[in-house]
């Protein structure tokens, strides 16, 4: 896929940028930028300059702006050809929607030529996943800009499961309150892959994927999963939504916004499964029980 522009980069410098460069997701889409396109074509912008500092030491471009400030941002997209952009982790859902205006509003008078956003799989609109609200408006509001634009939606990310699971050796069971239906993932690194793929690719661009791995599970199947991954038997014994939100409930509300995602599962929301990342990167995604033996430690 990157192959495909090379050609085009040599006469013409593009200008990427990324935002939320720093975060979990971001950081893996800026280990794959940094292997796939020239230093001198990446851009980061950023709330705390502070935290960039490693970027800035490879030759990155670096720009201070924070999504409360559009100003900022219209000064840090100029000249930006492709706009990562990976929202803040910031709930309730209707606080993050200035940022989306400020977003939208700023990558217009920026003249951001193609936006990506970074989207998750519970946004239908009988979603009760209380984030679900922004991810519709969002890509709404794209809808009725003039941007050019892609939504990348990504399932549930298996990467957690990883400093999951001594808790659940020590307790011996899954307790995620999905008692019958599936749920499907997607690791943060093929998340990454795919997005740069898309960024490179205009042929790719002006579209809507949903990211996951070939098939989706049960709890029961994840359950299995991971037994046989850690050598431990692991059960599946679900808590009940409000349990489980009593459970996790740190930070306070944060046991509320994870009930209502495993809501959103026991309605069958989450067990899509699509052929995009093949679409887009001509593999598979890597199936959860190879990424889960690759990352925890067994020794």
């Amino acid at each position: 896929m990157y192959e495909k522009n090379k050609a085009v980069r040599e006469e013409t410098v593009m200008r990427y940028t990324i935002t939320g460069a720093t975060g979990q997701l971001g950081t893996e889409v800026m280990q794959v930028a940094i292997k796939k396109l020239p230093i001198e074509e990446l851009r980061i912008s950023i709330r705390d300059i502070k935290k960039a500092v490693k970027y800035k030491e490879m030759g990155v471009e670096v720009k201070k702006a924070d999504y409360r400030n559009k100003a900022e941002l219209v000064q840090a997209w100029q000249d930006t050809d492709v706009l990562v952009y990976i929202p803040s982790i910031v709930h309730p859902s209707y606080e993050r929607l200035p940022e989306i205006e400020n977003v939208v509003l700023a990558a217009e008078e920026a003249k951001v030529k193609h936006l990506i956003f970074v989207s998750f799989y519970a946004d239908q609109e009988n979603n009760p996943f209380q984030m679900s609200p922004f991810y519709g408006y969002a890509s709404r509001r794209l809808a009725c800009s003039s941007l050019s634009y892609t939504i990348m939606k990504n399932a549930m990310y298996v990467d957690p499961l990883i400093s999951y699971l001594p808790e659940l050796i020590e307790g011996g069971n899954v307790v995620y309150p999905v008692p019958h239906e599936k749920i499907s993932f997607i690791s943060r690194a093929d998340s990454a892959k795919a997005i740069l793929a898309v960024a490179a690719d205009a042929s790719l661009q002006d579209q809507t994927y949903t990211l996951t791995q070939k098939r989706s599970y049960t709890m029961t199947e994840l359950a299995d999963t991971l037994s046989d991954v850690s050598g431990e038997k692991i059960g599946f014994s679900p808590m009940s939504l409000e349990a489980f939100a009593l459970t996790y409930d740190e930070p306070k509300g944060f046991g509320a916004l994870l009930a209502s995602m495993y809501e959103a599962a026991n309605r069958g929301l989450l067990a899509i499964v699509t052929e995009d990342f093949r679409k887009i990167t001509g593999r598979e995604a890597e199936s959860l029980s190879s990424y889960l033996k690759r990352h925890y430690p067994t020794d």
